[in-house]
């Protein structure tokens, strides 16, 4: 099961807020997944949950019993009752009349489990509307700003799509349409994926310190072995002699190591200064 369905399955448990709230579910529903017609009703969709989630919200609200068909996997609701049907589209409510909070939580449920969708966080953070007007969205995005949630709008196959990015944001809307959990699950992820960065970003450098440690050594070795070869070896000092025994003996220590088994011990820089004067003969050799 992907994860925006897993999300929708969590949603369709979400209890209502008020009474009214499984009529606002459900315009949100068909306005962004059905097709409301002036003698019918219609609605499909693959995950069985929503199905039971607007048959429930369809007797909830207007005391309806339907049936839901289900034709090749395809759950579908049909509503051709000239009665009913205009009682539920004279209650289709828009997204800019909704009074109070609970019921446009619930609009917004609706139209996620109609027409949304939201990325797997383990591949990004993307959720999405679509819708089926530039009136719609426009509405849907109004909606959401004034809920305290930045959107925006792009054209899609035949879309008019209101999208969210963003982590934190996409979190909390979950949690506002009534997903706790899949909102916690997300934080999860986004904290994982932080935690692996971070620990790549530090094996990075240590392999990069290791890379750069390593080419500096062998640039020691090879002005040792220089001076050596050129016999000037004796005529070194005895501190760049100390300091290029310890090099040949430990090729793999660090500047500080080194310096801890000079006698007596020196610094870093100590140490550095030392080997660039070996380097630094060998190159005049």
């Amino acid at each position: 099961m992907s994860f925006s369905s897993q999300i929708k399955e969590k949603l369709c448990k979400s209890e209502y807020g008020c009474m009214n709230c499984a009529a606002y579910e459900l315009s949100g529903a068909l306005m962004f997944g059905g097709n409301i017609g002036s003698d019918s009703i219609k609605f499909a969709t693959e995950n069985e949950n929503i199905a039971k989630r607007i048959t429930a919200d369809i007797n909830t609200a207007y005391g309806i019993q339907v049936e839901t068909q289900v034709i090749s996997k395809v759950q579908r609701i049909i509503i051709d009752n000239i009665y009913q049907v205009e009682n539920i589209t004279g209650g289709i409510s828009q997204s800019d009349d909704i009074p109070f909070s609970c019921c446009r939580a619930s609009f917004v449920r609706g139209a996620f489990l109609g027409g949304g969708s939201v990325t797997d966080p383990q591949k990004g953070y993307h959720m999405e509307f679509n819708t089926k007007s530039d009136e719609q969205a426009l509405r849907l995005q109004k909606l959401l700003k004034n809920e305290g949630f930045n959107s925006k709008i792009t054209y899609r196959k035949g879309y008019n799509v209101v999208y969210i990015k963003g982590s934190e944001e996409i979190a909390d809307i979950l949690g506002y349409m009534g997903a706790a959990q899949g909102a916690f699950e997300l934080f999860s992820v986004q904290i994982e994926k932080e935690m692996r960065n971070e620990v790549n970003r530090r094996v990075n450098c240590e392999n990069a310190n290791t890379n750069k440690a390593a080419k500096a050594s062998s640039k020691h070795l090879f002005a040792i072995k220089k001076i050596k070869d050129a016999k000037q070896w004796d005529k070194l000092p005895d501190v760049l002699k100390e300091i290029a025994i310890l090099r040949e003996e430990y090729p793999e220590d660090s500047l500080k190591e080194l310096g801890e088994k000079t006698n007596p011990p020196i610094g870093k820089s100590g140490v550095n200064h030392r080997l660039s004067r070996l380097v630094e003969l060998a190159e005049t050799i």
